[in-house]
């Protein structure tokens, strides 16, 4: 992007960046009005509140200095945490806080470059900006969390893949891969952009080699901090198995989306049931995705999906979707219909809300 572009797409994705921060707050009250009795743990942590806390946790002490729970996440976040700290007043949670939420708003401009690559459409571009603000589970994007960071490199991943920078892609891909572990899928957009590139070339020695980077740099970086861990622990595939006895070992996905149907009309409706209820919304999304736009965006955001629901246990499900982030484009494209122009956004950013309230009360895990 020129040096003028820039500046002019923070105007354009600032208003959404900040509305996003006011409905958060306005969940954090609704909390608190609700709230009875004892202040609930999540409450009293504010903007680090659940993994926020681990993150905190790892600034200080590192992998040894906790439980072993901790090497589940990935050192990407912490690092980028660190060096902020150096430069920034404030100690390891505003250094969390700066890096998360800046990486949001690098994620939006880039979101709306690629938008209007892609599309040429600067409304469009407004819309997508805005439905990632809104998207329910984005209230983590204001949090302590690594999503924001990890969008920002997966975003600037697709944008250099679209521009056949294969190099530069590759960079993008790894370093995403070690902040969250969903990293490792880029391996499925970069295949796509390999195959079906935008446009045809003479693929040359130099080029099969960087095309081949781009292909292995996601699972190549997961897994090296996957096996770094695993030699260091001594337990072999440490950050993924640590989970197992909360969230289950793997399950077939479709068997698991027909199971949790069942789980809408029994004692569970407010549990699984209601992540059947977002994965329902998701998919309506992912159809639109994968009929409107490049295949690679629609696959990468549908294995991210696949992905969440092999887990038996479905907490945090609508989260781990918003890291297969071109699934906004999908939400983007209908609310440019105009029956559905005024009610995607109103109904999401009440979801928003409403979310952010139900983490921050301990009722549902983000």
């Amino acid at each position: 992007m020129t040096r003028r572009v820039v500046p002019e797409a923070i105007l354009v994705v600032l208003p959404a960046w900040v509305a996003a921060r006011v409905l958060v707050g306005v969940g954090w009250l609704v909390a608190r009005l609700l709230a009875e009795g004892e202040e609930p743990h999540a409450l009293g942590r504010g903007l680090l509140a659940w993994d926020g806390d681990w993150y905190q946790s790892l600034m200080l002490h590192g992998y040894d200095g906790m439980p072993l729970e901790g090497v589940r996440f990935f050192p990407g976040y912490v690092f980028l945490s660190r060096l902020v700290d150096v430069v920034t007043p404030g100690g390891p949670a505003i250094a969390l806080l700066v890096v998360a939420n800046a990486g949001t708003l690098v994620a939006m401009v880039l979101l709306h470059r690629l938008v209007v690559i892609e599309s040429s459409d600067v409304g469009l571009a407004r819309r997508a900006v805005w439905a990632l603000a809104l998207f329910p589970p984005a209230f983590v994007l204001t949090w302590a969390y690594a999503e924001g960071p990890f969008l920002a490199l997966v975003v600037g991943c697709l944008l250099l893949l679209r521009r056949e920078r294969w190099w530069e892609a590759a960079i993008l891909a790894a370093a995403a891969a070690l902040i969250r572990p969903t990293g490792a899928l880029l391996i499925v957009p970069a295949l796509c952009a390999v195959v079906r590139p935008s446009v045809p070339s003479r693929s040359s020695g130099r080029s099969i080699v960087s095309r081949l980077a781009v292909v292995v740099a996601g699972p190549a970086a997961a897994g090296g901090y996957v096996l770094w861990a695993s030699v260091h622990f001594d337990e072999a595939f440490i950050p993924l198995t640590v989970q197992r006895h909360l969230r289950g070992d793997p399950v077939d996905p479709v068997r698991r989306l027909w199971q949790g149907l069942g789980e809408l009309f029994g004692p569970d409706a407010l549990g699984d049931g209601f992540h059947i209820v977002a994965v329902a919304v998701l998919l309506v999304a992912l159809v639109v995705l994968l009929r409107a736009w490049p295949l690679r965006y629609g696959a990468f955001a549908a294995a991210c999906l696949v992905v969440a629901l092999a887990a038996d246990n479905l907490n945090s499900l609508e989260r781990y979707s918003l890291n297969g982030v071109p699934i906004v484009l999908g939400v983007a494209t209908m609310a440019g219909h105009r029956r559905l122009g005024v009610l995607v956004p109103v109904a999401s950013g009440l979801a928003l809300v409403a979310m952010s309230a139900a983490a921050w009360s301990g009722s549902y895990v983000p």
